[in-house]
């Protein structure tokens, strides 16, 4: 059994992941801004990782559009906090597996997350830490929130299951390649497993979804009135983007490649917002 500390526990992909090193029987420490933990704050940081034997960074301030109204916050807790954390990581040589991104778009997000890959590139190759990247692409699941940022799959599930139309930005021919939350979590675990440091791995099926597609598949499965609506694309998000992952290297290197189907984990998706969606407008 492993002491494992997760950055960004009380989020979406670092509630998989933690729930996911407690099924393992590991003992595991969540940090997390809702527990008043900053990743900003040094001190605290490097309190928590000098305990861990492994740190799962999965936090972040998160939106494409979102956040160009919190350039500074963003830069800071993306770019500034990653750096805390690999400092502590350094200082008391504990493996760190690094929540990044595969999109390379022009926003503060994208950009600061791409500034946290490189760092942690950099200090395995020049600073001696143990250090994997996983670049994700598009994670959904039960539990995912909706409201201060706009994520397909939770806007288009809560728009289908209120009957409204569900808001396609663009022409809707976007290329996405979604991932089941679980399988996510799943390939982070591994790539600490078979310490996977120097690597960039792709956290997704490479299998090809346009946005509109997606759409029309999640008003079928909701059984759902609801219609698409084309609305204008928003800032920092291309207009025919294509978000794609290479499988390659993890299956070659942690054996694995996604277990849930896309309509699968869309039905439990679904399952969930219709028990949780009204409550989670409160």
């Amino acid at each position: 059994m492993s002491r494992c500390l997760v950055t960004g526990g009380l989020g979406f992909i670092g509630g998989a992941v933690v729930k996911a090193l407690k099924n393992r029987q590991h003992d595991v420490e969540v940090f997390d801004i809702v527990r008043g933990q900053d990743v900003r704050d040094p001190v605290l940081v490097r309190s928590a990782v000098e305990e861990a034997d492994v740190v799962f960074d999965c936090s972040g301030k998160l939106g494409s559009a979102e956040t160009f109204a919190a350039i500074q916050e963003t830069l800071q807790v993306n770019i500034f906090g990653t750096l805390n954390v690999l400092e502590a990581c350094r200082e008391f040589n504990v493996p760190m597996i690094y929540m990044s991104l595969k999109n390379e778009w022009y926003n503060p997000y994208m950009i600061s997350k791409h500034a946290g890959n490189d760092l942690c590139m950099m200090y395995h190759e020049y600073l001696g830490t143990h250090t994997c990247v996983i670049r994700g692409l598009n994670a959904y699941g039960p539990g995912q929130h909706w409201g201060a940022v706009r994520k397909m799959i939770p806007t288009f599930i809560v728009q289908a299951l209120r009957g409204s139309n569900l808001h396609v930005y663009g022409d809707g021919l976007q290329i996405v390649d979604l991932l089941y939350v679980d399988d996510l979590a799943e390939i982070m675990i591994r790539a600490w497993e078979c310490q996977a440091y120097g690597q960039e791995i792709d956290g997704g099926t490479g299998i090809p979804r346009l946005v509109v597609d997606v759409a029309d598949t999640i008003i079928d499965l909701a059984a759902s009135c609801s219609m698409i609506e084309y609305v204008p694309m928003r800032p920092g998000e291309p207009d025919r983007a294509v978000a794609l992952a290479d499988p390659t290297k993890a299956l070659q290197l942690l054996d694995f490649y996604p277990e849930t189907t896309l309509e699968e984990g869309l039905r439990r998706t679904i399952e969930w917002y219709t028990l949780h969606w009204m409550e989670m407008e409160r």
